[in-house]
């Protein structure tokens, strides 16, 4: 225990003094660590070794809903203001300037892509040297940065299929929002104008093009291939993606159903023909304060039981449940309960 807190500490004051990472293994010893603190904390998965002499705490398997609250615009003006005049921001520091859901753990890591400059890891930055034309770059505030769709499409390259799903489904979204004033409305009733979801989705499709030959965008075109503008947060896109990843059918997302009192209420994943719903109860999902979970709570409680009584069936997760344990769920739900029940 007392090895675990000196590790879990030193870890802390790195990420305050370095960024998040991740590290080099020159930095480290500079900062203070040695080699036989390198070794143990890379044995008990305190800290993991993505290549030879580069460390980093280890990533989260659920996605994040918001951005890391240390990276603000502020904070990347600093650091672009000391590279070159081409640098653009991109991957997920494009993505915290947009506004966009980030797959995986958030990292306080400077993300910029300089076309033509070798690719490289700093203290806090990391720097892509990929081809970026013109039309795929904007600006925010001030800052030149990919756009909506080149940054989906960077966040998503490489990724599993979930994390992809992710980065996609939050770029259509992204997309739409920016073109309509009541966009949230409208994607929850999927009454967004056709021509609004076909110029966002070509948006998306104009940047898989411009990469399609590069490694890791086969995923990318799978994920585009099942979007979804419907899905409210990550958790449900990351979800749906473990889903996609294992063939269970396709739900309805975000769908109407009714209870037995005739009150109408939406589900997160609803299979009709099985009467089931599927429920991701992500961090957030029933507000904040200790009085407003337990009302939310008792509420959704009530509002399980009236759907129940209507001949529903509702399976739930949570974040942090691994992706295999929720799909083996469901297919249970979806294959095996309904036999029994007949």
């Amino acid at each position: 225990m007392a090895v675990y807190r000196v590790s879990r500490n030193r870890i802390e004051s790195t990420v305050a003094t370095l960024g998040s990472g991740p590290w080099t293994y020159d930095d480290l010893i500079a900062h203070g660590w040695t080699p036989r603190q390198l070794e143990g904390c890379v044995r008990r998965g305190a800290l993991t070794r993505s290549r030879r002499g580069v460390y980093a705490v280890p990533a989260e398997p659920s996605p994040s809903p918001s951005p890391p609250l240390d990276i603000t615009a502020a904070h990347l003006r600093a650091v672009v203001s000391r590279l070159s005049d081409r640098a653009v921001l991109s991957h997920e520091s494009a993505a915290v300037l947009h506004g966009m859901w980030t797959p995986g753990r958030p990292s306080a890591v400077v993300h910029v892509t300089i076309p033509g400059q070798a690719e490289r890891w700093a203290a806090g930055l990391r720097v892509h040297a990929s081809r970026l034309p013109a039309e795929f770059i904007t600006t925010v505030g001030g800052l030149r940065t990919t756009t909506v769709a080149r940054t989906a499409v960077d966040l998503a390259k490489g990724r599993t299929l979930p994390h992809a799903v992710v980065a996609t489904d939050g770029g259509l979204r992204r997309l739409i929002e920016g073109a309509r004033p009541h966009a949230a409305h409208e994607l929850r009733f999927r009454t967004v104008p056709d021509a609004v979801m076909r110029q966002s989705r070509d948006e998306l499709e104009e940047a898989l093009g411009s990469v399609w030959s590069w490694p890791g965008t086969r995923v990318v075109r799978s994920a585009l291939d099942i979007l979804e503008p419907a899905s409210e947060s990550p958790f449900e896109s990351w979800s749906r993606g473990w889903m996609e990843g294992v063939g269970l059918p396709r739900p309805v997302v975000n769908a109407e159903v009714f209870g037995s009192s005739g009150r109408r209420y939406f589900g997160d994943f609803v299979w009709r023909g099985p009467r089931l719903i599927g429920e991701a109860d992500g961090v957030g999902k029933y507000g904040v304060g200790e009085l407003g979970v337990r009302e939310s709570l008792r509420a959704e409680r009530q509002r399980q039981a009236d759907l129940e009584a209507a001949g529903w069936r509702v399976v739930r997760w949570t974040t942090g449940e691994p992706g295999r344990q929720v799909v083996a769920r469901l297919g249970r739900a979806l294959y095996l309960e309904p036999r029994l029940a007949a």
